[in-house]
């Protein structure tokens, strides 16, 4: 069921987030689960992780191209249903991507060996890209420097690995 959340923003440069009540926390973090899916105003689902303050309090941050494509800022009052992610990997998988391991079966193999957060890393490299032809470029990219032994989110893109 949706519960109305207010749009809030961490110091200057700093990331937007919606707080959580402490019962609907430790009901999501239940069992160790850090990750989970928030659905917001009904329109747009974030594959997100369950985070908290140095002062302990519980957020899910949302990032900045989900609030243009909603049109939200900081004080916005927005519904949210927030439950765990039991997705395969907690993360939007681009077809792009999808269909590049599929036809490359080493790096599949290299990728699948991956910590699920390297997984969601990659990934994420993918998604930053809009076009469609970037996203397979980007993919071969990133099978073609696993297969090297690159598989560091934050070093594959770096032209001199190779």
């Amino acid at each position: 069921m949706p519960v109305k959340y207010t749009i809030q923003h961490f110091g200057p440069g700093g990331m937007h987030f919606i707080s959580l009540d402490a019962a609907t926390a430790k009901k999501l973090s239940a069992k160790g689960n850090k990750r989970v899916l928030c659905r917001i105003n009904d329109t747009i689902e974030i594959h997100a992780a369950l985070m908290k303050t140095k002062e302990g309090m519980p957020y899910v941050m949302i990032g900045s191209k989900y609030l243009k494509k909603l049109k939200l800022k900081k004080g916005n009052v927005v519904k949210a249903e927030i439950k765990i992610d039991t997705s395969e990997l907690q993360f939007n998988i681009p077809e792009e991507f999808a269909a590049v391991m599929d036809t490359d079966p080493k790096a599949k193999e290299i990728f699948n060996g991956l910590t699920d957060g390297n997984k969601r890393g990659l990934i994420a490299l993918v998604n930053m890209v809009k076009s469609t032809d970037k996203k397979i470029e980007r993919a071969l990219k990133i099978a073609e420097r696993i297969k090297y032994g690159i598989t560091s989110p934050q070093k594959i893109l770096k032209k001199e690995q190779l």
